[in-house]
């Protein structure tokens, strides 16, 4: 079982299958998210512009769950992202790019959006975007664009229509006109990457899809300008959504990354073509990944790679023996993840997550200002796992969630590595809720649920070496609720989460020794809401939450140890949110 479906009852309110998920947080009046930098995204598009010494992009789509497109400019000096603020083509995924030295303009070819394909041809020339043709190549995206130095046009081939249907024609802008040439050449494909060899004057392509046969090309062919010849069938594993850029410095094209069909299917190796042959380079570097895109500056004699989907908006140079980290924006887009604030080093701590058939296990910290990733070992990736801070120790402790299936390993992290404690504790399960005790220096869990839907209620405590079950009696069995520790009454409080087959809105409260429900009226019945303390003005904060599949809160409350009492109010909200 992937994803917990379960039958929910609400207010009396028929039973309904969901698929429940932490929710999209409504938009506060009084308050602004801060974004730093350009964001992660894939399906956009890079071409280095080498008369102004920049790499530029343009779009792309930001990899959430709403694949939002993207219509910005971006370009990269070799030190850091700058947005150009320019009116420029409608945003979209999927379009290609080439500069073109001769006339020292970025040509941009199509794409996707909602609504369907697109055909139009504008140019960058470092200022302003232009519009320079809307006949040519029929509308179609995740095609390869590519300038031949040689003789002087950007070529093109294949991509795919907003029918599903691949291409499989090459075409050749002069800068005034477009211009079929070949019929005959590789097979209809899409999501396929090529690079231009300066050296012997030759366009290399390789790989990509075609969708009705569900075929992951291996091929490699080059271009001439007059006819395509296939040169190899060996080399790097049938792909699509990779990318190529020749490396004028070592004369090989290099390939990163892509998507196939076999485990595993996200790919992160990297491969170089000489004109006769493929090699592997075994090195270590950015995740894997696909929609990334790569570009040359033959300034720096290196290639520069940017973003994918399944990976951060990280930045990476490949100078022909390794791969360097130049800089990031920040974790992937992901639910479940676990998140948690380090006092001792003034750190905040993520791991893990789920995003489109990928459980995550990436370590990041927030030093409030920027993201950075640890590139450590440590626990397998997974999502809706619970972790908390342990003060009196300065440790992070993890505990469980799902990845293939329930998970009920311990890992600890000290700042600079993870230890997986192999301790008997809590059987394996997912979505339930931890909170550290400092008036006892105990971490203490509470309920979940199994891979077999079973939800739990029993009571652990974690003290640094081994797992103590304290109660079993306390409340309902249930998973999707939140806990905090109150400091200023040495208490546990808990609240709501999804008791099969009700969502609940009772208020519980351990003292170290037995709960205590608190009768009380308060806030609404709700699952995967969160929680947490105010110890200047010693409440605790509860905000949002699901009452369906389909219905997000945005709410907030405080509880003071007495009463609860609603601060903040906000319309429910229909959402929906696949996993």
């Amino acid at each position: 079982m992937k994803r917990l479906r379960l039958s929910i009852v609400y207010a009396g309110a028929i039973s309904i299958g969901a698929t429940l998920a932490s929710p999209t947080p409504l938009r506060a009046q009084d308050t602004r998210w801060i974004t730093t930098g350009i964001g992660p995204r894939s399906g956009h598009a890079m071409a280095h512009d080498s008369a102004r010494g920049v790499t530029v992009l343009f779009g792309g789509a930001d990899g959430g769950i709403s694949s939002i497109f993207l219509g910005d400019t971006w370009e990269w000096d070799g030190t850091g992202w700058q947005r150009r603020e320019a009116t420029g083509p409608a945003a979209r995924a999927g379009h290609a790019m080439a500069y073109d030295a001769v006339r020292g303009v970025t040509v941009l070819f199509g794409g996707t959006r909602t609504g369907g394909s697109l055909s139009d041809t504008r140019e960058w020339d470092g200022t302003s975007w232009a519009l320079r043709a809307t006949t040519g190549p029929a509308a179609r995206a995740y095609h390869a664009m590519i300038f031949d130095a040689a003789r002087g046009v950007t070529v093109l081939f294949g991509g795919r229509a907003s029918n599903q249907t691949a291409f499989a024609d090459t075409w050749e802008w002069n800068g005034t006109t477009w211009t079929q040439r070949a019929t005959v050449g590789p097979p209809a494909r899409y999501a396929h990457a090529m690079a231009f060899d300066s050296a012997r004057g030759a366009i290399v392509l390789f790989g990509g899809h075609e969708h009705y046969s569900n075929s992951y090309f291996s091929d490699t062919w080059e271009w001439n300008g007059t006819t395509w010849t296939q040169r190899a069938t060996a080399g790097p594993a049938g792909r699509y959504s990779h990318d190529i850029a020749y490396d004028a410095a070592h004369g090989v094209s290099v390939l990163f990354g892509g998507y196939r069909a076999t485990t595993p299917s996200i790919l992160g190796d990297t491969w170089e073509w000489d004109g006769v042959s493929w090699t592997q380079r075994v090195v270590t570097g950015p995740s894997p990944r696909n929609g990334h895109k790569l570009a040359y500056d033959a300034a720096q004699g290196a290639i520069l790679l940017f973003g994918g989907y399944y990976a951060p908006g990280d930045t990476w140079k490949w100078d022909g023996a390794a791969w360097t980290l130049l800089a990031t924006t920040g974790p992937s887009p992901r639910l479940g993840s676990a998140l948690v604030h380090d006092g001792e080093r003034e750190r905040t701590l993520l791991f893990g997550g789920y995003h489109r058939g990928i459980e995550f296990g990436d370590t990041w910290e927030w030093d409030g200002t920027s993201w950075s990733p640890r590139s450590v070992n440590g626990p397998p990736g997974r999502d809706c796992h619970a972790m908390v801070y342990d003060a009196a120790r300065g440790v992070t402790v993890l505990f469980g969630g799902y990845n293939s299936g329930c998970l009920g390993d311990t890992w600890e992290w000290n700042g600079a590595e993870w230890t997986h404690r192999d301790v008997v504790g809590p059987s394996a399960r997912q979505l339930h809720a931890m909170a550290y005790d400092a008036r006892r220096g105990v971490t203490v869990l509470f309920g979940g649920v199994d891979s077999g839907n079973c939800s739990f209620w029993d009571t652990w405590e974690w003290d640094g070496t081994g797992w103590t079950q304290r109660v079993v009696t306390g409340p309902s069995a249930r998973w999707g609720h939140a806990m905090v520790f109150d400091v200023a009454r040495g208490v546990t409080v808990l609240f709501g989460g999804l008791s099969s087959p009700y969502i609940v809105g009772d208020t519980w409260e351990w003292d170290g020794n037995e709960w205590t429900q608190r009768t009380v009226a308060g806030p609404s019945p709700r699952c995967n809401h969160a929680m947490a303390y105010d110890g200047s003005r010693q409440v605790a904060v509860l905000f949002g939450g699901a009452i369906n599949s389909i219905n997000n809160l945005g709410d907030t409350w405080e509880w003071n140890g007495t009463a609860w009492q609603q601060r903040a109010a906000a319309e429910r909200r229909r959402d929906t949110c696949t996993r």
